[in-house]
């Protein structure tokens, strides 16, 4: 990729806030949140179990090879989502009751 086009998708990506913003405000009524925040959510999800995991394996590959590893990597990658699945359910639950000073 050159420069030029570094610099144009770069610029792209920016101009892509300004429509978040616009459409925030233009929906930006009760019903809203809930569904932005359930798209914002996914999109969390979408990258981080389809770019994310398939890249951490590869780098893991090309150091370590074995079963025992395989597994152990496994454990580790599954125990990091589910302490991010359990971190969002503890602060939904719980979203009422905390109040900042």
């Amino acid at each position: 990729m050159s420069t030029r086009q570094a610099l144009l998708f770069n610029f792209l990506s920016a101009c892509s806030c300004y429509v978040g913003l616009a459409f925030g405000i233009l929906v930006g009524n009760n019903f809203a949140p809930n569904i932005i925040f359930a798209l914002a959510g996914g999109m969390f999800l979408y990258i981080s179990l389809a770019d994310m995991f398939p890249e951490m394996n590869d780098m893991l590959r090309e150091k370590v090879t074995g079963r025992k590893t395989d597994f152990t990597f496994f454990l580790i990658q599954n125990a990091g989502m589910l302490t991010g699945f359990i971190a969002i359910l503890l602060i939904t639950l719980y979203a009422g009751d905390i109040e900042l000073e």
